[in-house]
């Protein structure tokens, strides 16, 4: 029988650090947590559905990666920014849920638009994407430019070689 009897304080010295750094930048109660649970994962399945397009389509590239790590923590930042400045004006959660609304409805569209690069469209309804058309559109036209930029740089080291 394994001894776990290390494992379980580190996890609860983890939850005792995280906990109040939630409750600082999102604010307390189950409603909290659940919303920014539901936010999380949308954020999360975006990345899933944007690496899986991005690796079928050939415009994967670590560069793009990176800058969607940075992105994902501004997408994090912004409800903090919200229930801070709820906080400071005294104002019952109008600019937490503003932000959190608009960021989720942004990251929604995106990941609807990767998981019909993704090939998984068959799952999406036709009025789903009728409404990330555009944001689809921007998405290919993007990749294009992702695949061009490894090709032009490939064919450049090949005339080095």
């Amino acid at each position: 029988m394994r001894n776990n009897s290390i494992a379980f304080p580190l996890f609860g010295m983890g939850g005792g650090a995280f906990i109040p750094v939630f409750h600082f930048l999102y604010g307390e109660g189950p409603i909290r947590l659940v919303i920014m649970v539901f936010y999380l994962g949308l954020i999360g399945m975006d990345w899933i559905a944007g690496y899986r397009a991005a690796k079928i389509d050939g415009s994967y590239a670590s560069e793009y990666g990176i800058n969607g790590a940075f992105r994902t923590a501004f997408l994090l930042l912004m409800p903090a920014i919200g229930h801070l400045v709820d906080v400071i004006l005294s104002m019952p959660d109008i600019a937490f849920g503003f932000l959190t609304i608009a960021f989720a409805s942004h990251i929604w569209k995106s990941m609807t638009a990767n998981v019909i690069r993704a090939g998984w469209g068959k799952w999406v309804p036709e009025w789903a994407m009728v409404r990330v058309s555009d944001e689809l559109d921007h998405k290919v036209a993007r990749a294009r430019e992702r695949i061009k930029r490894k090709t032009d740089m490939l064919n450049d080291e090949d005339k080095g070689a």
